[in-house]
């Protein structure tokens, strides 16, 4: 066969042909090895649960997500759904500590750092997806036990439970919390100020007033009660709200609209002329000081049961905003394994021995071919 010929099919099945043996060799290595792959390596259980997420309908439920968000972000993940949220969490280092912890996996993988151990379980155990088009979250995990698979799988979907109750209830508490301050606070001034206007009556005497004057003191003192109860709402808003949020918005335009109210009426009430109401002015020093204690004692009562109503409300938020994952199908011990597929691995391990075989001999071939041109050259000078 001339060396300066291409090769046609025939020339490489002679080729394959003589050197036949050495391509056995190799298939039943591949053979060999594919066999030694495929049943000494463990089998791996997938278990898998399935859960829906919760609504996003609107309310403080639609906050809470909203700001729940920010540690899905953790994850290296950009939230463009609900489920996309709650596969960050799972995957967080808050739960992920969690369950390494409850099952010892530490021990279990032969791992000495924490870190390597969460990355394992990230990329290798645990495996979460959603279904866009239902908006179920499938909660799988991978392990060599069948049921410690099963019992990872339901424990990932209980610590996302508590982890986002803990969020919810911390946002409620938090509002809880800060109007009981207020509400304490507004308690303590309006006790304080009917221990003046009792003190001060039993000093002056005076225990009654006009109607009218009693009537726009009221009116002042209700509106001073009101703007204050906004400006603490304002300032509860301020606290998990941002600038553009529609509701602290709305208590900014509210608030404004009370004050403007309440510098006319006040403007009214120190006015000369033909006005529905007699002028503080005009009335004796001290009738004019009993009316003041009076007012004091009103706004600071207005204060309160709005302070009160507030507390109550978040109260009652505080217990029925914690936010629950339904659990569709829990996950069962799998009696089947998820891998290795024993046969694909030693068909692909054959096939590869068969191909490297191949390669083989046309290599040898070619060596064969070069050095018999050199030698040939070499002959010839």
């Amino acid at each position: 066969m001339d060396n300066n010929q291409e090769l046609t099919l025939h020339d490489v099945l002679v080729i394959l042909y003589k050197r036949k043996l050495a391509i056995l060799v190799l298939v039943i290595l591949g053979v060999t090895a594919g066999f030694s792959w495929a049943f000494f390596t463990p089998e791996i259980f997938r278990a898998e649960c399935r859960i829906l997420p919760p609504s996003q309908s609107g309310g403080m439920g639609a906050a809470i997500l909203s700001q729940m968000g920010g540690l899905a972000s953790l994850a290296g993940l950009p939230v463009t759904s609900t489920g996309e949220m709650l596969i960050g969490i799972l995957r967080s280092q808050t739960v992920v500590d969690r369950i390494i912890d409850q099952f010892n996996l530490m021990e279990i993988y032969k791992q000495d750092y924490r870190l390597k151990m969460r990355e394992k379980v990230i990329s290798d155990i645990l495996q979460a997806s959603e279904n866009t088009r239902s908006g179920i979250v499938t909660v799988a995990v991978l392990d060599e036990e069948p049921i410690r698979a099963a019992q990872m799988a339901n424990a990932f979907v209980e610590e996302l439970t508590n982890v986002m109750q803990y969020l919810a209830i911390g946002e409620a508490a938090q509002r809880r919390l800060f109007f009981e301050q207020q509400m304490l606070q507004a308690r303590k001034v309006m006790d304080e100020a009917e221990d003046e206007l009792q003190k001060y009556q039993e000093e002056s005497g005076l225990v009654a007033m006009d109607p009218q004057v009693a009537a726009m003191v009221s009116s002042i003192a209700d509106l001073r009660a009101q703007v204050a109860a906004k400006e603490v709402e304002l300032s509860s808003l301020r606290t998990y709200a941002s600038v553009n949020n529609p509701n602290l918005r709305r208590a900014e335009s509210e608030l404004a609209a009370l004050r403007s109210e309440l510098e006319k009426l006040e403007q009214e009430s120190t006015r000369d002329g033909n006005v529905p109401m007699i002028s503080l002015r005009e009335a004796p020093q001290l009738g004019l000081e009993y009316r003041r204690r009076v007012r004091d004692v009103q706004y600071a009562t207005a204060m309160y049961d709005i302070m009160l109503k507030q507390f109550e409300a978040a109260k009652i938020d505080e217990s029925r905003e914690a936010m629950f994952v339904q659990v569709i199908d829990p996950a069962t011990p799998p009696d089947y394994k998820f891998k290795p597929n024993r046969a694909l691995i030693v068909a692909l391990a054959t096939l590869l021995g068969f191909f490297t075989g191949i390669l083989w001999a046309l290599f040898a071939h070619y060596v064969n071919s070069l050095k018999g041109i050199l030698r040939t050259g070499a002959f010839t000078q």
